[in-house]
Formats: structure tokens, C-alpha cells, sequence
């Protein structure tokens, strides 16, 4: 049953999640409750934490593997190891679930229609059977993928599609704009789409985006012996899925503009921000930094207001909002004082993620010093931080995300620049799922 919560969140004082308390809590806080009269750009930063549930029960998972057997994977054994992979996957699923397999190379073929898993030889058997092809219509094994899910999909399940590809789409549909409005779509409906990029010819923009459109994860994985433990990964995190399609809705008041979410994709019309979120696993924590321009004032001002919806048969909902405010001041000198360094430490990080995706359109365009100076310049910035040599997480985090930096400046003066673009950009969008 549906179940869609508002769950109250403090300012002041973090709630937690205790174990076997069935809530979800929210905590909302800024880098600085106190802006000048001026007004200028703050940092609020949202923290999810879903219950914990120690009884290891989860929800029947409807899944569609959509599976490349172009011609590039018959090199490195890719093959061999993706059906290894799916093997383990099916021994994974229970008579519960449902499974569908599509593979695709120039031609897409449903190998297996959605059904439930009671008959695991047949789909081994399946699997056995796939070999290398021609060339590469993802787009088309992508909606038949997602096509299969919504045909199969019901209440109370997780609809996933996990898109596996080696090589650049190059055939049916390939436009990154149409493909992302269809996983979109999709998304809309309650299914979702993990994409795995395998290998360094594939296009990480367009995977990237498909995830982030479709509410699914992303994968980088270098080498096709990481396959099954990749597939694991994604599988587990299905299974401890405890609230499915979390949404919050923002609501920015007072001439308070919104400048950036990062952590997850969002949507504006006028002053209502919806923050898609995606399932919420069993004890996760996740992390949101919502970047605001507050308009000149006095006295004070409630920036933003904000509620959480998901669907869940386990979570309990509960009523309430969350709000942010801010208090004008002329003096920047206690805008200082009552700045939060562990929020404005977490929020620089989430800041620097921006300028490494920056670097990376350089890296595309060939342009290799430019991306260094990018990411010089983003590491000049958190030195420069407030928050730099602050004891606690911000800081911590703020360090962490320096010595990553230097570790991308690095890669990309190898002289391997396909390789340190992929997994730099991988990286970097670990940071800001907060799944580092």
C-alpha cells in the first residue's frame, strides 16, 4: 500500500535513525544561518537516514538484464565474463522475482520474456547461448529493456533495468538528449535504470545520464573481471530497497533562487523544486547540497521550505516539514562566527565536484591543460576553505576530497586520457552519491 510521508526535519538538532524504528529522518542546515543585508549565496545541506531493519526481508525485484553482445565483446574474454556474471545473478533471484533478459547488437532479442525464476536451467541455459555480434543498438535494447519492466512491474516491487555496454551507440536511436527523456519517462512510471559501462570505448556522458534519468546507479568497470562482483553490488543494493521513488519538494520563498542541487537530479517550476531521489536502502544515509541565492533584507527570512514523499510497506509515514531560515546581519564578521564549518566543509566538497565535471568536458574536447587548471583551481578553493583545518566530517571531508584532486591531476598528466577521464568522472560521481 502506498504509503507517501512528510517527515520533519530540525535546523538545530539532527534526528537519527534508531534501530528497528521505522522512520525516516531528515536533518536540514545551512553553512550560515546569518547572511549580511547584502544577501549572497548559502549551502544547505539535507541528510536522509532510512530505519534499519535487521530481519534481512526484502521486496520482490521485477529486473531486465539488457545485455551487449556487439562484436567488441568477444575481445578481453568480455563475454565469457558477463555470462558468469548473469549466472550468479540468477542463482541470486528467488521464485519471487521476476527476470527478463534482452540482448542487443545491431538486432535487439528478447532471450527470455518476464517470468518468474522457477526455472533456473532454462535461463542458464539461456545465457550459455549468447556470443558476440555486430554492432551496437543500445538505444534499441534500452526501451525494450524498459518496455519489459513496465509491461511486468506491480505494487510492492522494485522495477529495475540494468543496461550493460562495452562500445558507443551506433545504431536505432542515438541521441543522448532523446534517449534521457525516454529513461525519464520511464522513471516517472516507477521503473528505474542502472547503466554499467565496460571497458574504455564506451561513451561515459551518455551512461552517466541514462542513470541519472532513469533513478538508477552507475558503474564504471575497467576490467571484465569485475563484472560479477559489480552485478553483486547492484543486486544487493535491490534487495535491501526500503522506501521506493523518494521524492522531496522544495519550495524556495521570499525571492530566494535556487542555484544548484548536487547529489541528484531535480526539476524547477517557479518556486517548487522536486529532488528526485531514487529507492532508499535499508540504514542509508544520503546527502544533498542545495545551493541558494538569498535576495538582500532585513530582519529575517524563511529561504525554503521542504517535504519528503516515498512509497513503502515497511517505513511508517509521518507528518511534518522541514524549513530553512536565515537572519540578516551588517556585520560580516558574525556572518563568521555562526557559520557551521562541518556543513560548509561538505558543501565545498559538493562545490568541487562542479569543477572536476568542468575539467572533464575539457578532457573531451582535448583540451588536457585546461582540465589541470581546472582542477588546480578547484583544489585552491578548498584549501581556502573555512572549513580547511576544521576538526569533524566537513573537515575531513574536505581533505579527503583535496588528495583526490591531486590524484586526478595526476592521472590526467599520464598521458592516458581516455582512461583518467572514465575514471575520474566515475569518482567524482561517487563523491556526490555520497558512495564513496
Amino acid at each position: 500500500m502506498r504509503a507517501f510521508a512528510l517527515l520533519f526535519a530540525s535546523l538545530v538538532l539532527g534526528l537519527t535513525a534508531r534501530a528497528q524504528d521505522p522512520t525516516v529522518t531528515v536533518t536540514a542546515k545551512l553553512n550560515t544561518p546569518v547572511v549580511t543585508v547584502h544577501g549572497g549565496s548559502v549551502y544547505l545541506h539535507l541528510g536522509l537516514r532510512s530505519p534499519r531493519f535487521d530481519d534481512h526481508r526484502r521486496q520482490p525485484i521485477n529486473l531486465v538484464v539488457v545485455f551487449d553482445r556487439s562484436g567488441s565483446m568477444s575481445d578481453e574474454r568480455k563475454i565469457d565474463y558477463a555470462r558468469r556474471a548473469l549466472h550468479r545473478l540468477i542463482d541470486g533471484l528467488t521464485e519471487a522475482d521476476q527476470f527478463s533478459l534482452v540482448i542487443y547488437d545491431d538486432v535487439v532479442e528478447v532471450l527470455a520474456q518476464p517470468q518468474r525464476v522457477n526455472d533456473r536451467r532454462r535461463l542458464h541455459a539461456m545465457v550459455d547461448r549468447i556470443s558476440p555480434g555486430g554492432s551496437t543498438n543500445l538505444g534499441g535494447g534500452m526501451m525494450e529493456g524498459l518496455r519489459l519492466a513496465h509491461s511486468s512491474a506491480g505494487r510492492g516491487r522494485i522495477n529495475r533495468v540494468i543496461l550493460l555496454s562495452d562500445g558507443l551507440a551506433n545504431q536505432g536511436i542515438t541521441s543522448p538528449h532523446e534517449l534521457n527523456r525516454i529513461a525519464r519517462q520511464y522513471r516517472q512510471d516507477g521503473v528505474s535504470l542502472t547503466t554499467m559501462g565496460l571497458g574504455l570505448d564506451y561513451n561515459e556522458n551518455l551512461m552517466v545520464g541514462l542513470s541519472e534519468n532513469g533513478g538508477g546507479n552507475y558503474y564504471f568497470i575497467e576490467h571484465p573481471n569485475q563484472m560479477a562482483h559489480i552485478l553483486g553490488r547492484e543486486f544487493d543494493m535491490m534487495s535491501s530497497v526500503v522506501c521506493r521513488n523518494a521524492v522531496i519538494e522544495l519550495r524556495v520563498q521570499g525571492g530566494t533562487r535556487v542555484k544548484d542541487i548536487i547529489g541528484s537530479s531535480w526539476t524547477q517550476n517557479g518556486e517548487r523544486v522536486l529532488v528526485q531521489l531514487g529507492d532508499l536502502m535499508n540504514d542509508e544515509q544520503r546527502e544533498l547540497t542545495v545551493e541558494l541565492d538569498v535576495p538582500r533584507g532585513s530582519g529575517s527570512l524563511t529561504i525554503a521550505e521542504g517535504t519528503l514523499g516515498f512509497e513503502s510497506d515497511r517505513v511508517k509515514p509521518s507528518s511534518g516539514t522541514f524549513a530553512a531560515a536565515v537572519r540578516y546581519v551588517d556585520d560580516p564578521r558574525v556572518v563568521e562566527k555562526n557559520r557551521d564549518l562541518e556543513v560548509q566543509g561538505k558543501s565545498d566538497v559538493a562545490a568541487s565536484t562542479r569543477r572536476v565535471e568542468r575539467a572533464m568536458e575539457a578532457l573531451d574536447e582535448g583540451r588536457e591543460e585546461d582540465a589541470a587548471v581546472e582542477l588546480k583551481g578547484a583544489r585552491e578553493a578548498l584549501s581556502a576553505s573555512p572549513a580547511a583545518s576544521a576538526a569533524g566530517a566537513g573537515g575531513d571531508a574536505l581533505r579527503s576530497q583535496i588528495g583526490r584532486l591531486d590524484a586526478f591531476k595526476d592521472s590526467v598528466a599520464s598521458g592516458d586520457a581516455k582512461k583518467a577521464k572514465k575514471s575520474i568522472q566515475y569518482q567524482n560521481y561517487q563523491v556526490q552519491k555520497n558512495k564513496k
